[in-house]
């Protein structure tokens, strides 16, 4: 393969970055189509592609968590597990880089997985965890954590 007209690293950043948002975007619509949550899920899977290739551990961290998001939203029990179990492990393994909004997060993606899983138990256990990590967020940073996992 050639080498690319442009700058690789830079594209990645790029799409990363309006992929990730352009998912974001859609998991705060009020309802969607068949089409936007197919959508959904493209941009969403995108995104962690694009950040594989040149994020870090954290941006890794992050975009499990908008997968396992997406997944709930598209009511794919299994796929959201294994995107929040992921996510759960990226953030114990940069546990010394994420930020509290990071760290509730994942636990409140992981507990909304786990609930449409069924695993009730665990869900109310996550939910906790997630809950008592969010008491130390700003008011705009609880406002975002509740509207997606409160």
């Amino acid at each position: 393969m050639s080498s690319p007209p442009f700058d690789l690293s830079q594209a990645h950043r790029w799409f990363a970055v309006e992929c990730n948002n352009g998912a974001w975007d859609l998991l705060e619509s009020a309802s969607r189509t068949p089409d936007e949550t197919l959508r959904l899920l493209h941009l969403a899977h995108a995104a962690a592609w694009h950040w594989d290739a040149v994020g870090g551990d954290l941006h890794r961290q992050r975009a499990e968590c908008l997968l396992a998001t997406a997944h709930t939203a598209a009511n794919d029990a299994a796929a959201a597990l294994r995107h929040a179990e992921r996510c759960l492990s990226r953030s114990v393994a940069s546990a010394a880089t994420e930020t509290p909004f990071d760290r509730a997060t994942a636990l409140g993606c992981a507990a909304r997985a786990h609930s449409l899983a069924g695993n009730l138990a665990q869900a109310e256990r996550l939910r906790t965890l997630a809950e008592a990590a969010a008491a130390a967020l700003s008011a705009d940073e609880q406002a975002v954590f509740r509207r997606f996992y409160g």
